[in-house]
């Protein structure tokens, strides 16, 4: 099966950080590329930095590859989400019942609580990494990508 020949990426330069340590606030411009997947493996192309004209080097995978990595990580945030389901689930059960006078409350609860937070973290984090992962990455590090971010084109 052959998938979608080109990927659109935007490369941003961030321009400076501004504001208290509670908000902070990035300001950046951005180019737009179309890139062509290869056919097979990954290939690695130069980009140019819209604001410094540093030359970028980036590695495309191909279409297979990249949609394997995207199922992968739905697939870790959908795991996530059902351990921390379970754990919840396993919280209202433990935490409702009943223990006879002079018995402490089991330590198991709090422990619940805490992986049912944990595993919802892990979930978003792998849902946003799936989400965003186009196939692209920079691979010059720390040459001028510092500064520098390989971001999917939306719209």
């Amino acid at each position: 099966m052959r998938g979608p020949r080109t990927v659109r990426v935007g490369v941003r330069h961030v321009l400076g950080e501004a504001g208290r340590s509670t908000a902070r606030t990035a300001t950046w411009a951005a180019r737009d590329f179309r890139l062509v997947r290869p056919a097979v493996g990954r290939e690695r192309v130069e980009l140019e930095c819209p604001v410094c004209s540093a030359a970028l080097l980036a590695e495309v995978r191909d279409h297979v590859r990249t949609r394997r990595t995207r199922l992968t990580w739905g697939a870790v945030s959908l795991l996530a989400l059902v351990l921390c389901v379970a754990s919840l689930a396993y919280v209202v059960h433990e935490g409702g019942r009943t223990l006879p006078a002079g018995q402490s409350s089991p330590l198991l609860v709090p422990v619940g609580v805490a992986t049912a937070v944990v595993t919802l973290a892990c979930a978003l984090v792998a849902w946003a990494i799936a989400r965003n992962h186009v196939g692209v990455t920079l691979v010059d590090f720390p040459g001028p990508r510092r500064g520098h971010r390989v971001v999917p084109a939306r719209g």
